[in-house]
Parts: C-alpha cells; sequence; structure tokens
C-alpha cells in the first residue's frame, strides 16, 4: 500500500506544479488570512470592476451629448458649381436636428440612471464573489479535515497490519485475521486517495477564485444586523436597473417625433461673365415625413426592461427573505449537528475500548473489532464534516444578510 500513497502524493505534487506553471497563476502568491482577504483578490478580478471607468466615461459622454439645442453636432456643407465660363456659383450652410423641449433633460436622466445601475451592479458583483469565495473557502476546509482523518486511519490500519504480521510469523494469530488487516488497509487507503483527489479539486477552485491554498480557516462571525432586504445589493442593482430602463423608455419617446432640421446658409451667384455676383442668405427646415419605427420599436423594448428589471427586483426580495430565514434555520441545524456528531463518535470511541478489551480477553473475535473502528472512523470523519459545516453555516447565514466578510 505504500506504493499507492507514493502514486497520490506524485499526483499532488504534479497537479500544484501544472497550477503554477499556467499563465496568470495566483499559485506562488501569499494565502489569503481570512475570507475577507480572499474576498477582496476575487473581487479584483471582477470584469465589471475592470469595465467600471470605461462605463463611467460613457456615461460622462452620454451627458455631454445631452447638451445643448442639438440633438447631435452641427453639419457644415459646401457647394461649388464651375460652368464652361468657369466658378459660377458658391454655397456653405449649417445644418442641424433641434431636440424637443424637455428631451435634452430626459436625456441626462438617463445617463445618470445608468451611472448608478454601475454602481449598483459592481456592489451587487462582489457579494456575489463574495458568496462563491465563502463556498470554497469552507469546501477547502472541509477536504481538508476529512483528508486529517482519512491520513489519521491510514496510520492505524498500517499499524495494526504490521503487528499481525508478527503475531501471525509467532504463531499467536491467526492468517485469517492477516488477511481482513490487509483488506481493511486496502478500503482505508482507497478512501484516502479519493480524499486526496476531493481536495486537490477543492484546491483548484479557489486557486481559480483567490489565489493559493490558505493554511489556516478562521471562522465569520455571526452579523447581528445585516441590510434591510430594500438595501441588499442584488435588490439595490435590479431597482436601479428598473429606474435606468424608464428612464431611457422616457428620453427616447422623444426620438419616435418627427425631428425637426434647421438649417442655414450663403449662396455667392455671378451675373455675368465680367465677374458681377449677388448674394443671397439661405434659410431651410426639414420635417420628415412618417413616424421612426425604429425609436418606437426601441421605447418598447425600454418599456419591456423597465417592466423585467421591476418584476425581478420584486422577485428577488421574496427570494433574500426566505434566504434569511433557511440561513438561520440551517446555522440552528449544523450548531446542533455537531453536538450530535461528537456524542455520537464518543459513545462508538468507548463501545470500541470495550470490544478490544473483549478481544484480548478472547471473548471477542478480530472481525468485530475491525468492524468496530470502521464505525469509529466513519463517525469521526462526520464530525470533522459536522464542524466545518456549521462553520460554513456562518458564512451562509451572513452571505443572505446581505453582508460582506
Amino acid at each position: 500500500m505504500t506504493f499507492l500513497r507514493v502514486g497520490h502524493a506524485i499526483v499532488l505534487v504534479w497537479a500544484a506544479t501544472a497550477a503554477a506553471a499556467q499563465p496568470g497563476s495566483d499559485i506562488t502568491a501569499s494565502p489569503a488570512a481570512t475570507i475577507a482577504e480572499a474576498t477582496s483578490r476575487a473581487a479584483a478580478r471582477l470584469p465589471d470592476l475592470v469595465a467600471a471607468d470605461t462605463s463611467r466615461a460613457q456615461v460622462a459622454a452620454q451627458r455631454r451629448i445631452a447638451r445643448g439645442p442639438f440633438v447631435g453636432p452641427p453639419v457644415v456643407s459646401g457647394d461649388i458649381e464651375i460652368g464652361s465660363e468657369g466658378l459660377s456659383e458658391q454655397e456653405i450652410g449649417v445644418s442641424a436636428g433641434f431636440r424637443w423641449p424637455g428631451e435634452g433633460r430626459a436625456t441626462r436622466l438617463a445617463a445618470e440612471r445608468s451611472g448608478l445601475v454601475i454602481d449598483a451592479t459592481l456592489d451587487d458583483a462582489r457579494l456575489m464573489i463574495a458568496g462563491e469565495v465563502r463556498n470554497a473557502w469552507w469546501a477547502l476546509a472541509s477536504a481538508l479535515a476529512v483528508l486529517a482523518v482519512e491520513r489519521e486511519q491510514a496510520a492505524l490500519a498500517d499499524q495494526e497490519v504490521t503487528a499481525t504480521k508478527r503475531l501471525v510469523a509467532a504463531g499467536v494469530q491467526a492468517r485469517r485475521d492477516l488477511l481482513l488487516a490487509q483488506a481493511e488497509q486496502s478500503a482505508i487507503d482507497a478512501r484516502l486517495s479519493a480524499a486526496e483527489q476531493d481536495l486537490v479539486t477543492a484546491q483548484a477552485a479557489f486557486e481559480a477564485l483567490a489565489g493559493s491554498t490558505p493554511v489556516q480557516f478562521p471562522p465569520e462571525m455571526p452579523t447581528l444586523n445585516g441590510v434591510g432586504v430594500d438595501e441588499h445589493p442584488a435588490v439595490r442593482a435590479a431597482l436601479a436597473r428598473a429606474a435606468a430602463a424608464e428612464a431611457r423608455a422616457v428620453a427616447s419617446r422623444f426620438g419616435s417625433r418627427p425631428r425637426i432640421e434647421g438649417s442655414v446658409g450663403v449662396r455667392r451667384e455671378r451675373d455675368d461673365v465680367r465677374g458681377g455676383s449677388q448674394n443671397a442668405l439661405l434659410v431651410g427646415v426639414g420635417v420628415p415625413i412618417g413616424r421612426n419605427y425604429a425609436a418606437a420599436a426601441e421605447t418598447a423594448g425600454a418599456q419591456a426592461d423597465a417592466l423585467r428589471a421591476t418584476a425581478e427586483a420584486v422577485r428577488m426580495q421574496t427570494r433574500l427573505e426566505a434566504e434569511r430565514l433557511a440561513g438561520a434555520r440551517r446555522l440552528d441545524v449544523a450548531r446542533r449537528a455537531v453536538g450530535e456528531a461528537e456524542l455520537r463518535r464518543n459513545a462508538l470511541a468507548e463501545a470500541l475500548a470495550l470490544t478490544e478489551r473483549g478481544r484480548r480477553e478472547g471473548e471477542i473475535g478480530f472481525l468485530e473489532v475491525l468492524r468496530a473502528r470502521q464505525t469509529v472512523a466513519q463517525a469521526t470523519r462526520d464530525l470533522a464534516v459536522a464542524r466545518v459545516a456549521a462553520l460554513a453555516a456562518i458564512s451562509t447565514y451572513n452571505q443572505a444578510q446581505g453582508v460582506l466578510p
């Protein structure tokens, strides 16, 4: 079985080396000391954070566009007519589309609401990544706790096989007991291999979020007073999207109206071949014929977005209320489960001690002792998992409260 453990160690070293060789990997960085530090590292990679400055620049540009009486920049145009006798006519003019009264204010409001969406979405994204880090943090802690139990059981199995071989060689114990001990050793090695594989998976998931694997796993403290449901980042983001969509719908309604364009220019014409000319002032007005269906479609789409975002905010509020109640119940259940697991493990450990004494006195066989040890080992694994689950329930409760680590 030593061969199997050497193989497991080789796999673990290979996995760590491969992760370190990946471009941009944080495997060589110092491990995070707390969940808060791990969350900060993960949040620094958020796409929303990377694009936040560019999005704010876009909002600022939209505000600038909404200033002034014109929809877009005025257009300067010029024409020159050259006949057989030389230059005969010159014309230069400026044209622009006018805003409707109140259109600029509505467009600026839509831009401001879009800016609020950026900040609210970023807060929501930070909380979401905190939830992922919390799950990865405690999944890793659970994998390490199970692996520690399996390694302890493997060491005990090795000692049992060694002692049984010595007794069999001395003729004190039957060879059947040695076969049973070796079979139990194989089963424990298989569980150890599975625990090591689970650890590699948990490490990869955590390192993808926040860099190197932590050395210790300090728990969070339960949040006594979290934010209100209406102030939860997910709800605020949904409400901000609804308000921004409604503002876009109001602003886009102006675009569905006929857009009046005005122009002013100067024309210079030659009267005769000797060079005499006259000047004229040109004033024009352009009114489109028909409705702007593209703008009408945009308005309808913005209204639909507003309705969806409002409905999503209401659904989010209901879901968060349920999650908060469930989080509190899970925390109570997890804490009780630790006490129950401790009682079970202690009772089975005491029963194992009595079983081993019966074996020494010749009243109980070796197979019964192995079964009792298996039961204690399972209870020890359950206790280790329950302890980590209780700490994870605190993080889950805080997550439902909308609180960052």
